[in-house]
């Protein structure tokens, strides 16, 4: 079950964050950009495959953390996991929140991207088979 559960955060962390692309691209008219870099002022296109991959990305990556701690620090794995995915979220919106040359829409979608992500994962992946 638990793996299940994970699975099916990942899916949907990618399937959100890919309709909140489509929303603000389509809909709210953003035209999505993200620094290029630590403290560049320069921009680049923020494309929905780039989206959907660095998504799945984060997510299956978080998830083999949280394997790996399970296997090798089973008691105090769901800690170590959350107080870790906690900073790497809050370190990750270092970029959208003061990255040069962002409009206020674009900054707010891409803050809502990371966020999407964390609010999916975070209590999926903390269900153990008894709690899910």
């Amino acid at each position: 079950m638990t793996t299940r559960t994970r699975a099916l955060a990942v899916v949907a962390a990618v399937v959100i964050d890919g309709l909140i692309w489509l929303l603000a691209t389509t809909v709210l008219d953003i035209d999505l950009r993200i620094p290029d870099g630590p403290g560049s002022t320069t921009t680049s296109e923020l494309y929905l495959p780039a989206v959907l991959i660095g998504s799945a990305v984060i997510a299956l990556l978080g998830w083999a953390l949280l394997a790996l701690l399970e296997k090798f620090a089973a008691s105090r794995a769901k800690t170590i996991w959350t107080i870790t995915a906690a900073a790497i979220l809050v370190l990750s919106l270092f970029a959208p929140l003061f990255g040069a040359g962002l409009t206020a829409g674009n900054r707010a979608t891409l803050v809502l991207l990371h966020l999407t992500v964390g609010a999916v994962l975070l209590p999926a992946f903390r269900k153990t088979p008894a709690t899910a």
